[in-house]
């Protein structure tokens, strides 16, 4: 049975992925009309809507008031509803799509050191540690071409990578106490509108025109990408560790440039697509069974 929960965390977690790969070219195709900030926060808030019928068509609308979530809940919506996509929003602005899911695959960096090493929230296998470093090693393949020409949104990825790990680990101790619903409802709306407060202290006020030319962008990053592949995200998490979860989701610069390929006319490079083949291999190496997953020191619940 452990097994089976396992292997559908898996799948969770990779289908979530490849629908998220889609996020860097959707941002910037809603980019022609409006600021990062403002994208960022309107994107969000549209992604309540979607939890919020999920809320009621599952009758959890009492799971709000469970208090002993509460403090996992804003730490994962600090963390990650606004310092990781507060940061990739920005960062999105002066990097490329392609550039932004390699840059996004040092996550699986901070997920390893932060959480396996300095906090010990979860146990490092040999086999998940040569997969993340595999991961590692693809990404860098991928970029070190391009290592004298950085985009500045490159480092602003790469910062809010960071913080993603530390948000993860919060929501996965919340979603022992209540359902992934409540998470991303309360998530959504209290990050979309702190987000939404700071765009209009920092950034100027987008014209009715402007909004209405990117409503179509605006609704699928929060219906589908902030909305759907987040529920897949946390239900995958729930089952299967977060280092692995990361590491997992080191496909999605494969559809990402694809998709960069195919809407914003991205070159793809011969050595981009040679660095997935590490990447490739990490992933064989994490999902092979192992096993250490009969052993009750492997689970993080």
């Amino acid at each position: 049975m452990k097994l089976q929960s396992h292997r559908l965390g898996e799948m969770s977690i990779l289908a979530g992925a490849l629908l998220w790969s889609l996020f860097p070219v959707v941002t910037i195709l809603s980019y022609s009309t409006l600021t990062p900030l403002f994208t960022a926060a309107i994107a969000t808030l549209f992604a309540a809507p979607f939890f919020a019928l999920l809320l009621t068509l599952k009758g959890q609308w009492p799971l709000l008031l469970v208090r002993r979530a509460w403090k996992d809940i804003l730490l994962t919506t600090f963390y990650i509803g606004i310092l990781f996509y507060g940061f990739m929003f920005l960062g999105l602005k002066t990097t490329t799509a392609g550039n932004a899911a390699i840059m996004g695959q040092m996550e699986t960096f901070f997920a390893f050191l932060l959480l396996g090493y300095w906090l010990h929230h979860e146990r490092v296998m040999p086999a998940q540690l040569a997969g993340g470093m595999a991961m590692v090693l693809g990404a860098a393949l991928i970029l070190l071409p391009k290592a004298d020409s950085w985009h500045p949104g490159d480092w602003l990825i790469v910062l809010a990578t960071a913080f993603a790990p530390l948000g993860n680990k919060h929501a996965q101790a919340a979603r022992e106490i209540v359902s992934s619903e409540v998470i991303m409802f309360y998530r959504s709306i209290l990050s979309g509108l702190f987000l939404l407060l700071l765009a209009f202290v920092v950034e100027p006020r987008p014209e009715l025109r402007a909004l209405s030319a990117s409503i179509g962008f605006l609704a699928i990053n929060g219906f589908l990408l902030l909305g759907l592949s987040k529920i897949l995200w946390i239900e995958g998490i729930n089952r299967i560790t977060i280092t692995e979860a990361t590491a997992l989701t080191s496909i999605t610069p494969l559809f990402t440039l694809l998709f960069a390929f195919l809407f914003l006319h991205e070159r793809v490079t011969v050595l981009q697509i040679a660095g997935f083949l590490p990447i490739a291999l990490g992933v064989v190496l994490l999902m092979k069974k192992r096993r250490e997953f009969s052993d009750p020191a492997f689970s993080v619940r």
